[in-house]
């Protein structure tokens, strides 16, 4: 443990001391305050500047961490590092734990901001009860398969997924006086005086929104309102219904309809992922304190792929790979989807869709819990998730990186 002890105070000394971990530090301070956010008048810097905030902190400790085995080789001093009776796992271990600890500080000096700012509460997500897609799947395949369009050498269990996804993100436009009814099943308890939040998010508003003109149907047991948003905007818009009309364990159908035929503007969504309807959730400081919670774990990832990248490499080739690392993530995650029959057309898009899938993989959960839009669009944070991305990536990807910084310090020791 005194082993361990040491290399945690070497390692904080190292990180702390460094001009560019407190130049980040500055940059960080400045996004937090100075960036504006969008369309969040009460959120007056949180939306692009925490977002740009994480990201510093990713590349920074990615590149910190590479730095603690890559100059040690770069000045021979691993030699007599491993001369000493230390094992090669408290090695690792404390120089990821001395990298880790500061921007575990970062991270709780974002969440000490953020308490200062007004943030909404987490509310529950509750999505509208709409056709199983399963059939239609089964046969939208089958009139692929007669027009030719189905690839050979795919599962019919993977095509049949493909066909199903794409039916789930076709969009749907709100045609003029052509309503649209939406029917959410209510929990059978609600507390008292809870109010429920209509949203139409993703940016369905396309053309000239002040010509838009909308009206929404509530029905509940047997209570019926009637509701005009006003509050259009190009991502959507929310509309809080009040709290006499939610009776739990009914049902509670929304009619959407547009009453104006302006050809100038568009009503297109996608209705499986953008209409949604909010219920009363948690307090905002547990949301906040769950999103810190992701924002740590997310740290102690990318410590880990820097300090095994700076056991195997020099310093620059440290530097460019996880650079590279992180740019050729972000792409994946930016990067037009494509299904299993799109993918599979020709052998570049196969390469292309192996690549893109490997290095998303290992986020794909943390990309499900959506952790920045979750805080700042008021949606829980669940702990089931949160704790899956702990155990199937955070734990496994630290013991791999682990193994293989060991594996490769030996190798140094030989040489």
């Amino acid at each position: 443990m005194r082993i361990l002890y040491g290399e945690i105070t070497l390692g904080w000394y190292r990180a702390t001391r460094g001009a560019l971990l407190w130049a980040l530090g500055i940059v960080a301070v400045l996004c937090l305050l100075v960036l504006p956010g969008r369309n969040d008048p009460d959120l007056i810097t949180t939306g692009y500047g925490l977002a740009l905030y994480w990201g510093i902190l990713l590349i920074a400790s990615l590149w910190c961490g590479g730095t603690t085995y890559a100059l040690d080789r770069e000045r021979h001093r691993l030699a007599l590092v491993f001369s000493k009776p230390i094992h090669r796992f408290k090695h690792w271990w404390g120089r990821w734990l001395a990298v880790w600890l500061p921007f575990c500080c970062a991270a709780l000096f974002g969440t000490i901001f953020l308490v200062f700012r007004p943030l909404p509460e987490g509310r529950f997500v509750l999505k509208p009860q709409l056709p199983d897609t399963h059939a239609a799947a089964i046969e939208e395949l089958a009139r692929l398969r007669t027009l030719g369009r189905v690839p050979e050498g795919i599962s019919e269990a993977r095509l049949r997924r493909a066909v199903q996804e794409d039916l789930e993100t076709r969009y749907t436009e709100l045609q003029p006086h052509k309503p649209m009814n939406y029917t959410f099943q209510l929990p059978d308890a609600l507390p008292q005086k809870a109010h429920a939040t209509f949203r139409l998010s993703g940016a369905p508003i396309l053309g000239a929104k002040d010509a838009l003109r909308l009206t929404l149907e509530v029905v509940c047991a047997n209570n019926v309102l009637h509701f005009s948003p006003t509050q259009l905007n190009d991502m959507g818009f929310s509309l809080t219904l009040p709290n006499h009309v939610l009776v739990p364990g009914e049902p509670l159908t929304l009619k959407l309809l547009r009453l104006d035929r302006n050809k100038a503007v568009s009503v297109i969504f996608q209705e499986y992922q953008d209409i949604h309807l909010l219920l009363p959730g948690i307090s905002p400081w547990n949301n906040l304190f769950r999103f810190t919670l992701v924002m740590i774990l997310t740290l102690a990832l990318t410590t880990a792929l820097g300090v095994t990248l700076g056991s195997t490499f020099s310093l620059p080739v440290t530097l460019f790979t996880g650079s590279l690392a992180l740019l050729a993530y972000s792409v994946s995650i930016f990067s037009p989807t494509l299904s299993a029959i799109d993918a599979s057309a020709n052998l570049w898009a196969k390469i292309g869709t192996f690549i893109s899938e490997t290095l998303a993989h290992p986020f794909s959960d943390l990309t499900q819990l959506d952790p920045l839009n979750a805080l700042l669009k008021g949606e829980t944070l669940r702990f089931e998730l949160i704790f899956a991305f702990c155990a199937k990536v955070i734990l496994p990807a630290l013991l791999l990186c682990a193994t293989c910084s060991c594996v490769s310090s030996v190798k140094d020791e030989d040489a």
